[in-house]
């Protein structure tokens, strides 16, 4: 009954006749249906049509109520968690293996093409084993992940970076029942980044963030580093960071930093950085949202803006137009689980702001 009363809310707020609501009905049933009632973040009870009544009733003109209804449907992504799954279940073959394959090849001797030859040598085996697999947060559904790919132990997977001495020493235990020595490979796993600033970025030419705080830990000489435990600092060793979804601007971002922090470095010679991504969203993404013009002016008017979300957080990104999201990424992104504060505002305010977003964010840093 709920559902029937926010459509028949909809048609009235915005004024359709019979052949719109017969074009239209279907369309925003089978969205709702396949994907956007998934969202996370709603209220208990409240699912897409009913968000999307209270989301578009904020809009006084009929006209205004007309260019936000076709932005939600020409140029709303929304990824569900099916497909965050299979980004999941093809990271190994589509970026680990490659690199895996690339780095065995030279020690058979052979070219990096004969793939069925390398994955079946041993010395394949020891470069998967000798790798080691750690999710940066919650979102990196790194057991999803060690299921994806048998071969992998369970004694060389870590859901976050701090890792106890204890737990280290295990999985070197672990380790040195096949292989000697020490883990020679991290792969670092998470699911999102649009700017790429929490992970590693310039501050007036200085690498900050959480990678940059990963990589410092590495070579910290103290007996209760778990990471020399783990990894010999003084060999080669290969860091990778990959993403399920990334933007091409944030792993250029983070890249840089990346290359920054390794001039500086002492064991610059023995330590090589990359970052990737499985899903990578290209800046025409963003360049179509900033082209629909009509939007923009709407979204950009104080009345369709909170200023309450430009925290301390919030700042650390450009923010001359806030009304684009953080960093000015102007996404039209959602996540099932979370809407990035990344994509437009007024697709995320959370409930107790002032404006009405489309799938309310749930922040994780607020101002006191």
């Amino acid at each position: 009954m709920r559902a029937e009363l926010a459509e028949k809310l909809l048609v009235k707020i915005m004024g359709w006749d019979s052949g719109e609501v017969s074009e239209q009905r279907p369309l925003l049933q089978a969205l709702a249906n396949l994907k956007y009632d998934e969202y996370q973040q709603f209220s208990p009870g409240t699912r897409f049509i009913e968000s999307l009544v209270k989301w578009l009733s904020q809009f006084e003109q009929p006209e205004e109520k007309k260019i936000a209804y076709h932005f939600v449907i020409q140029q709303l992504i929304f990824i569900s968690s099916d497909q965050i799954s299979h980004l999941v279940n093809i990271t190994f073959s589509e970026k680990i293996n490659p690199i895996l394959i690339k780095k065995t090849a030279p020690k058979l001797g052979v070219s990096e093409y004969l793939v069925r030859k390398i994955v079946e040598s041993t010395e394949y085996k020891e470069m998967l084993r000798r790798s080691l697999f750690i999710g940066v947060s919650d979102g990196s559904r790194i057991d999803l992940f060690r299921r994806s790919k048998r071969e992998i132990s369970n004694e060389q997977v870590f859901p976050s970076y701090y890792i106890s001495k204890p737990k280290a020493e295990d999985m070197i235990k672990e380790l040195n029942k096949t292989h000697t020595g020490k883990f020679n490979s991290i792969f670092l796993i998470d699911d999102f980044t649009a700017s790429g600033k929490s992970y590693f970025r310039l501050n007036e030419g200085v690498p900050e963030g959480k990678i940059q705080k990963f990589l410092s830990s590495l070579f910290i000489d103290k007996e209760d580093n778990a990471f020399k435990t783990l990894i010999n600092t003084d060999e080669n060793l290969n860091i990778h960071i990959i993403f399920y979804i990334a933007t091409s601007d944030a792993l250029s971002t983070i890249q840089e930093a990346f290359n920054v922090f390794l001039e500086a470095h002492p064991n610059k010679d023995k330590l090589t950085c990359s970052v990737s991504a499985v899903q990578v969203i290209e800046k025409q993404i963003s360049d179509s949202v900033k082209a629909q013009s009509d939007f923009m002016n709407l979204i950009s008017q104080d009345k369709h803006f909170d200023k309450s979300i430009v925290d301390k957080h919030y700042i650390k990104g450009k923010h001359d137009n806030p009304y684009l999201g953080f960093n000015e990424c102007a996404l039209p992104i959602i996540l099932n689980h979370n809407t990035p504060n990344n994509s437009l505002p007024i697709l995320w305010f959370p409930e107790d702001s002032t404006c009405v977003g489309l799938f309310p964010r749930v922040t994780r840093h607020k101002d006191e």
